[in-house]
């Protein structure tokens, strides 16, 4: 549009319209004379008929896209109701291949068990269990130190004492828990026992 090109090649028509409002956006293009061409489509997109071939391969495209977006969403929650979480494992816990159980990591999980168990005390505020853990050797799951966010993020996470939450949904995890629910209520009254104090000062 900024006339720096005169067109524009792609490989197929199906890579244009993953969506209906990107092949408006390649419509809009050709309207104004930007020239198209697919790699692999023989359609003469400055005909009437070729326009047309081009419409209807987007539309089924597009369908197609909707109708695979729909299955991997069942398949999704196929597995959370089998008490399976098809996401990559939180800190503390090894992901194990497609459908299988997250198990406990050897050397993070012990670590996790004991920033939960400090933090329910109300003897560390999540910066000093932060610095205290980090220096245990606590890392998130990209191998680097905690910051205060991932930390609270991770305090607050049910998956840890065995319930999996997606999307406001509940499911029973079959995984093995790192903490029980005592211990996981404990460490939320004291989160909001000091957020409560934090805002009346």
């Amino acid at each position: 549009k900024r006339g720096k090109s005169d067109g524009l090649i792609m490989h197929k028509v199906d890579r244009g319209a993953r969506n209906l409002a990107d092949w408006a956006e390649l419509a809009s293009l050709m309207d104004i004379g930007i020239d198209v061409h697919f790699a692999h489509e023989a359609l003469d997109l400055g005909s009437r008929g070729g326009r047309l071939s081009a419409d209807i391969q987007a539309v089924v495209a597009s369908d197609y896209i909707r109708n695979l977006r729909d299955e991997v969403k069942k398949g999704i929650y196929g597995r959370l109701k089998q008490g399976i979480y098809p996401f990559a494992a939180p800190p503390g816990y090894l992901n194990n291949g497609k459908g299988q159980l997250k198990t406990i990591d050897p050397v993070q999980g012990p670590l996790i068990r004991e920033a939960f168990t400090l933090y329910a005390t109300g003897d560390f505020g999540l910066h000093g269990l932060r610095e205290h853990m980090n220096e245990r050797g606590l890392r998130n799951i990209g191998g680097r130190p905690f910051n205060v966010s991932g930390l609270a993020t991770m305090l607050a996470n049910p998956f840890y004492y065995g319930l999996i939450v997606v999307k406001g949904q509940s499911f029973i995890g079959k995984h093995e828990p790192l903490i029980s629910k005592a211990l996981f209520d404990a460490c939320r009254e004291n989160a909001e026992g000091k957020l409560v104090s934090a805002t009346r000062r």
